[in-house]
């Protein structure tokens, strides 16, 4: 009897088309591998550059915010050596071809170049690397709200040199790459062999063994340790239907129910979480309460305080007949301030007196009530003629009250200070500064006199220091103008920058005539349109004296 074509087993021919099949499989994953290592490769190598690129960035901006505080200083104190060791620093770094450092004028205060680097694709370096090679950072000083321009730093780094580190990490890494590519596709002929080629092989032997007529009398029998696969799984998943179906319903009403039971808890902790919530805003308007309470308590205790340190100024009526004019205007940059100002008559002589101690506020304040004191102690016990003497005992009784002639001091803080002694006798005007300046109209002209360059009481200034007389004469009509910093250190116009003493000496030239009154209601009217929306930087007094003649 003949045996029907159908009923017999696969020819095995089909086993060497698989063989075949797997050659080729073979073939095109290696090449699949290669173009992945190939892909892998160029991923790699923009990824680098991607990453230096970025280093070059964040170094760059590292190096100019490590300097950013030397730099500011250098450029607001239009210090060139400040700004030369600024420049030098950045220049330490190779990858660095130029160095600039200007004021807010555009002035260059530091400068410092390289040689350019040589390099084969100048073209390529210059698209590579151009963009990110330009650094800059404006410079900024910093207030309490306000911040203003006085500098900038530049940095250009030179894209030659960018340029040969990265075809030198390139070099390197293409080497490592091409080992990497060939160990990657060892490995993945050899893993696509052990889990694909020989698996089908033997699901291939096993399919030729199965008898076309009654494929169902005799299941293919899986090979070893595959039950698992992508092969077993397609028996085993048709006779489990049925099973998951019904495990998918059960799983469902467990679910169903695991919900509920959330919800339910849910809003249990809703409900526990509202009540927490209630009671911490309970708290807080409590601690509100406490905070306002608190508050309330210390604007009073400063506003009185405000009291004691308006008493402690002294009456300019006490002046009058001793001076043709006199005028004050003392502005504390909060309720009360770190300046204080002293006028007194000793017989021929009137003694006026402007100081500007560390800080303001509450810390001002108590300054100056130190100050008051001495210098009070000073002029009715030490003498009151020569101005230089006031300043230097002035000096060393404050670093004695404050303890900062000793190197364990607690604190660093002192004064600037300016004092005139105006003797009616001799038609002259005695003046001795520490920081803080004399300004003199006369015959329609402004003339400044410069104080010493030094502060009082401060830990560094030298308990014997001592200071420069400069004598005057007094000239009918003559006026005399004395100032702290706060003054000039309002910042605004239209640019933002400091009022300064030449806006200062021009503002008071053309008002040398009026009468001092009225020059101080224009001089801070002045100042309050300089400054516009932006915020008082620090205590204000301005004095203006126009002494008698002989």
């Amino acid at each position: 009897m003949t045996v029907p074509a159908s009923s017999s087993p696969l020819p095995i021919r089909h086993i060497g088309t698989f063989r075949g099949l797997s050659f080729k499989q073979a073939v095109a994953t290696l090449v699949i591998a290669l173009g992945l290592g190939a892909a892998s490769g160029f991923w790699d190598l923009s990824a680098d550059y991607q990453r230096m690129r970025r280093e070059v960035v964040e170094v760059a901006k590292a190096d100019l915010a490590l300097v950013r505080g030397t730099a500011v200083e250098a450029a607001y104190m239009l210090s060139h050596d400040l700004a030369g060791e600024v420049v030098s620093g950045l220049a330490l770094d190779p990858m660095v071809a130029e160095v600039r450092l200007t004021d807010n004028f555009g002035d260059l205060l530091g400068e410092t170049r390289r040689p350019p680097g040589v390099t084969a694709f100048p073209r390529l370096a210059e698209r590579l690397f151009g963009d990110v090679a330009q650094h800059s950072l404006m410079l900024q000083t910093r207030m309490k709200d306000s911040a203003s321009d006085v500098g900038k730093l530049e940095l250009r780094l030179d894209p030659a040199l960018l340029l040969g580190r990265y075809l030198d990490h390139v070099t390197a890494s293409a080497a490592s790459g091409a080992a990497r590519t060939v160990i990657l596709c060892l490995l993945v002929v050899a893993v696509f062999y052990g889990l694909i080629t020989k698996p089908l092989l033997k699901v291939g032997h096993a399919i030729a063994k199965v008898d076309p007529a009654r494929p169902g009398a005799s299941l293919i029998e899986l090979p070893h340790r595959h039950e698992g696969d992508e092969l077993g799984l397609l028996v085993s998943n048709v006779n489990a239907l049925l099973a998951e179906s019904q495990r998918g319903l059960d799983g469902r009403d467990t679910a169903e129910g695991a919900l509920a039971a959330l919800a339910r808890d849910l809003e249990l902790r809703v409900q526990e979480r509202t009540h927490e919530l209630e009671q911490q805003k309970a708290g807080v308007e409590r601690a509100n309460a406490e905070l306002e309470k608190a508050n309330r308590f210390i604007s009073d205790g400063i506003r009185y305080a405000s009291r004691i340190q308006t008493a402690l100024l002294p009456d300019t009526a006490a002046l009058e007949g001793a001076v043709d004019e006199f005028t004050v205007g003392w502005r504390p940059f909060d309720i009360v301030g770190g300046d204080y100002y002293w006028t007194g008559i000793f017989g021929d002589k009137t003694v006026v007196a402007v100081m500007d101690c560390t800080g303001h506020g509450v810390p001002g304040a108590f300054m100056t009530a130190v100050v008051s004191s001495i210098l009070a102690r000073i002029l009715h016990h030490h003498g009151h003629d020569d101005p230089a003497v006031i300043l230097a005992l002035l000096n060393f009784l404050v670093k004695s009250a404050l303890r900062q002639d000793r190197a364990d001091a607690p604190a660093d803080d002192g004064l600037d200070a300016a004092i005139c002694v105006f003797d009616r006798a001799r038609g002259v005007a005695t003046f001795a500064g520490a920081n803080l300046p004399l300004m003199v109209w006369s015959d329609d002209q402004m003339k400044v006199i410069r104080g010493d360059r030094r502060s009082l009481g401060y830990r560094d200034s030298p308990p014997d220091a001592t200071f420069a007389c400069h004598e005057v004469p007094i000239t009918p009509g003559a006026t005399f103008y004395l100032y702290t910093d706060g003054l000039i250190d309002q910042m605004g116009g239209p640019n933002h920058r400091l009022f300064g003493r030449r806006r200062l000496l021009e503002t008071l030239t053309g008002l040398g005539s009026l009468p001092l009154e009225l020059q101080k209601e224009r001089l801070f009217a002045t100042l309050d349109a300089w400054r516009g929306d932006q915020p008082c930087r620090d205590d204000m007094t301005f004095i203006a004296i126009r002494p008698k003649a002989r």
